[in-house]
């Protein structure tokens, strides 16, 4: 998810990741169709930077704090929309939780140069209104990045203090009224990590001090691992597949640096309970892997963490969702497949097959609001507000929770 301050305006725009199998939602620019099916030769000559080591943190064993238990039902904000507004939307649909992506490099320009006063009023709303947090904090500013990474793409810092003390000063400012943070966002692709997929091994080196920075502060935070997304594809660089990701940050030691892993789990235009082999004559696209459905994605994730003796963690889905649109353009199409109705009764099942498991913590959908903020955007497909309600509105206020 992309977002610029607090216009959270960020993106949805869909961007092929892979040669003709799936789409995912880019950062601040689109890539023409007829281009997709050259990533790997557009990207072969890309700038990219060469990830410095990382700098070690020493800092005092926390103990883990208590990790929500139960099953959570929230959605993403934009974060520049009337919060009053919003937390009233959230108390109808009978959610509890929500989401909005904090990018450091907007509320740390300078070393040292923390500027809450927009974030301030945000926080305090939805904190007063009853809404739990769960903040995404992403985009290292230029200051933080290493020398010689892509610019013109967000990633993460070079030394990992920084983000660290970044993420004390957040907490501290905003203790009690954060109940979970997602450190980094589907930082298996290149245009989150500086120009090509954070290293999953550089990734968890990163996850392990900003946890420990955070439950310096406040060991009740859940602190969930940044959700890599379904890329459909593998080159290993620019682009590296989320369950292959999954299982490498696994194996750089990520058990026990987080209390929640992350995921992003889209059905484009299939059932929620539908498995790789599901068809449809009517609509055969989207079909032909894991990544198109929400079920195999999460279930898939799940089998990495037990296979790797992490069967007591949850995971939290933060973000799913079903995009719903007439003639939509290019790279978008499997959202002309799904009309309103059938967007109510995915999500709806989604939210009720997560539930029945016992591993599953927070859902949150996306998105609420952006048909209201960015209603001529493909960041509408997937709104409940657009900026009347949908029908997918309605039968989630109804849906027993």
């Amino acid at each position: 998810m992309v977002t610029y301050g607090l216009s959270f305006n960020g993106g949805r725009l869909l961007f092929q990741l892979f040669l003709g199998l799936t789409a995912h939602r880019a950062a601040a620019y689109t890539i023409a169709p007829q281009d997709l099916v050259r990533a790997d030769r557009a990207y072969a000559t890309a700038t990219t930077s060469e990830f410095t080591a990382p700098h070690w943190v020493f800092l005092p064993v926390i103990s883990r704090g208590p990790v929500v238990p139960t099953f959570g039902y929230g959605v993403q904000v934009n974060g520049a929309g009337t919060a009053s507004a919003n937390i009233g939307h959230i108390k109808t649909l009978g959610f509890g939780w929500t989401k909005f992506q904090i990018p450091w490099k907007d509320f740390e320009p300078n070393p040292g140069d923390f500027r809450w006063d927009g974030l301030d009023p945000v926080m305090n709303a939805y904190s007063a209104g009853g809404v739990k947090i769960l903040l995404s904090v992403v985009k290292a500013p230029d200051w933080a990045r290493p020398p010689n990474d892509n610019r013109s793409v967000d990633g993460p810092p070079a030394d990992y203090a920084t983000l660290a003390n970044f993420l004390r000063e957040l907490c501290l400012r905003y203790q009690g009224q954060v109940q979970a943070i997602e450190v980094w966002n589907e930082q298996n692709l290149f245009y989150e990590g500086g120009g090509k997929a954070m290293p999953p091994s550089n990734y968890v080196a990163m996850l392990s001090v900003a946890y420990q920075a955070i439950k310096s502060v406040d060991p009740s935070i859940v602190v969930v691992s940044g959700a890599p997304t379904p890329t459909g594809a593998n080159d290993g660089t620019m682009f590296i597949d989320d369950v292959v990701y999954l299982q490498q940050m696994y194996a750089a030691g990520l058990k026990g640096k987080c209390d929640a892993i992350g995921a992003h789990a889209s059905g484009y235009n299939n059932p929620p309970d539908a498995r790789l082999g599901y068809t449809d004559p009517a609509e055969p696209t989207y079909k032909s892997h894991r990544s198109f459905f929400f079920r195999e994605t999460l279930e898939a994730y799940r089998n990495v963490m037990v296979s790797n003796g992490d069967a007591d963690r949850k995971v939290w889905a933060t973000e799913f969702g079903w995009a719903s649109a007439t003639n939509p353009p290019p790279g978008y199409e499997y959202a002309g497949n799904n009309t309103l109705n059938e967007q109510a009764q995915y999500t709806v099942m989604a939210y009720q097959i997560a539930k029945a498991w016992d591993w599953v913590g927070a859902m949150i959908l996306w998105n609420l609001d952006y048909g209201v903020t960015n209603p001529d955007t493909e960041l509408a497909y997937w709104s409940l507000l657009r900026p009347d309600p949908v029908p997918a509105y309605t039968a989630l206020a109804a849906m027993p929770k």
